[in-house]
């Protein structure tokens, strides 16, 4: 009877060293190892999130703005227009007769009154006649006086004297009314007829200004009306006046109506023909205001950021009115002595918390602005006038033979039949 021996006896019949169980023992290892890296990088990413979360987390620093307080300040509600200024009086200087210039009393440019002596002609003639029916007439009227003459006698010798008079006044060219002498068209010994211009004059105090409105602002311009006018001739001056005149009949063509109004000028310094551009104010009111540098847009919402007592800033969505230079007429949305961010908006956001670093008037504001704004206009004249200089200088198109000549240019080679045909 046999037993069979103890398991612990029993001889180790295992092959470890077989290709089954080498393989099987290296895909228990990788699929460790690969659960390790997960389990060691997953733990590693949330570790990273919670640091990046905590440093999101981490207060910044309040932003350092600029604020401005909403007041009210006044407001101009205007018609805008073109005009140009033109002579209070203007008058070309003629002469009546055919004589030589003998004199020429005064200067271009200088200002005369009325009944100045701008030019005289030639009169020795005139002279003469005249000092002789003086005689004439003197001698008639103590004859007359002693009945020694007919009274008829005397009175034909009165007007033969009166008309030597006029002959000789029309060798005088005189002022007809205050104002400047012109270019001067003649000189010295030059031989002039009648229509003949000397020169010209013109009253520029106060001056003239026409411009035109559209028919739809009739009932609105009145006369009395005050204007305010600018040209770029002086970009950093305000030329007021008032409308004196409104034209009787609306051009059926431009369907607009011609105003005329008066402006001061005492320094002379506008000129006739000069272009401006005129506002004319239809009323005057105070409104709350914020400079435009405060006001933020996306879209067709505009917003500002307000600062409370705690520093803190909100959002509020505002609606705007009308525009001057460097600030916004604000119709709703603020409250008078609101605390706006004019300068740092882009370094903060509504709930935080920010630095004031300073605080700007809207008239500062404005201030600031009409500055850019008249530096802005000088460097457009600038450019302007070296455009114009530019193109002045360069060379005028050449004209051929052919063109001059009224000539047609000969064909091209893709006009010729043959061109014509091959792309057929």
């Amino acid at each position: 009877m046999s037993f069979a021996a103890p398991l612990s006896e029993r001889p180790d019949t295992t092959d470890n060293n077989s290709p089954k169980k080498k393989k099987k023992s290296l895909w228990i290892k990788l699929v460790a190892l690969v659960i390790l890296i997960a389990l060691l990088g997953g733990t590693g990413f949330m570790l990273f999130m919670k640091i990046k979360f905590a440093d999101f987390q981490m207060p910044m620093a309040p932003a350092n703005v600029v604020l401005t307080k909403v007041v009210p300040i006044p407001f101009e509600e205007v018609i805008d227009a073109i005009g140009t200024a033109t002579s209070n009086e203007s008058a070309d200087i003629t002469v009546t007769v055919t004589e030589t210039v003998k004199s020429i009393n005064v200067k271009e440019g200088d200002f005369v009154t009325a009944g100045t002596v701008i030019a005289e002609l030639s009169d020795e003639e005139e002279l003469a006649t005249l000092n002789e029916t003086t005689r004439s007439y003197m001698r008639y009227n103590e004859l007359t006086k002693k009945n020694l003459g007919s009274a008829a006698d005397r009175d034909t010798a009165l007007a033969r004297m009166d008309i030597a008079k006029a002959q000789l006044n029309e060798r005088r060219i005189v002022a007809p009314f205050d104002g400047i002498i012109g270019i001067r068209e003649v000189s010295i010994g030059d031989l002039v007829t009648p229509g003949t211009i000397i020169t010209t004059i013109d009253d520029i105090d106060p001056i003239k200004l026409d411009f035109s409105v559209p028919e739809t602002f009739l009932a609105a311009v009145t006369n009395g009306m005050s204007i305010k006018a600018v040209t770029e001739a002086y970009p950093d001056q305000v030329f007021e006046g008032k409308i004196y005149t409104i034209d009787s009949r609306v051009d059926p063509d431009s369907r607009s109506i011609r105003v005329r109004a008066l402006v001061p000028n005492p320094d002379s310094k506008l000129r006739p023909g000069l272009l401006m551009k005129v506002n004319i104010v239809r009323r005057n009111f105070n409104a709350l205001a914020i400079p435009e540098g405060a006001l933020m847009t996306s879209g067709s919402v505009k917003s500002v950021f307000v600062v409370d007592a705690d520093k803190k800033v909100s959002s509020k969505v505002v609606t705007t009115g009308l525009r001057e230079p460097g600030y916004v007429e604000i119709t709703s949305g603020l409250s008078e002595g609101d605390q706006v961010i004019i300068e740092g908006q882009m370094k903060t956001g509504p709930g935080a918390t920010v630095n004031i670093v300073g605080q700007q008037t809207v008239e500062e504001a404005q201030a600031a602005a009409l500055d850019f704004a008249i530096e802005r206009k000088k460097e457009a004249i600038k450019s302007s006038i070296a455009t114009d200089t530019t193109n002045e200088s360069a060379p005028s198109p050449q004209v051929t033979t052919e063109e001059a000549k009224g000539e047609e240019a000969p064909e091209t080679p893709a006009q010729t039949p043959e061109a014509k045909e091959t792309a057929q």
